[in-house]
C-alpha cells in the first residue's frame, strides 16, 4: 500500500468516524433512533452500507447533518458559537 493510499484510507476513516458522531447528535436532538438516522443518510449517500461510500459522499452527508443541526438550532433560538460545528470540513466535532 501507497503512502497516498494510506493517507487516503485514513481520510476516509476520520470522515466515518465524524458522520457517526454527527449522526447520533442528530438521532439524539430529533428524538429519532439512531438506526433511522443512519439510513437516512446511507440512502443520501447511495449506498448500503458507509464503508461504501467515496470521501466526496461523506463530506456530502456530513455538510447535510450540519445543516439540520443548524436549522434545528435556530428553531430553538440557541444563538451561534463554538458549539456550531462545520462537519463537512472533516473535523471531529466539538463532543
Amino acid at each position: 500500500m501507497s503512502a497516498r493510499q494510506a493517507a487516503s484510507r485514513t481520510a476516509k476513516q476520520s470522515l466515518r468516524s465524524s458522520l457517526d458522531k454527527a449522526a447520533f447528535v442528530l438521532a439524539r436532538e430529533t428524538s429519532r433512533h439512531p438506526g433511522s438516522v443512519n439510513r437516512e443518510l446511507n440512502d443520501l449517500m447511495g449506498v448500503d452500507r458507509r464503508a461504501e461510500a467515496s470521501t466526496d459522499q461523506l463530506r456530502e452527508a456530513l455538510e447535510y447533518v450540519g445543516d439540520r443541526l443548524r436549522a434545528l438550532g435556530k428553531r430553538r433560538g440557541d444563538p451561534p458559537g463554538e458549539e456550531a460545528a462545520d462537519f463537512a470540513s472533516g473535523a471531529d466535532p466539538p463532543f
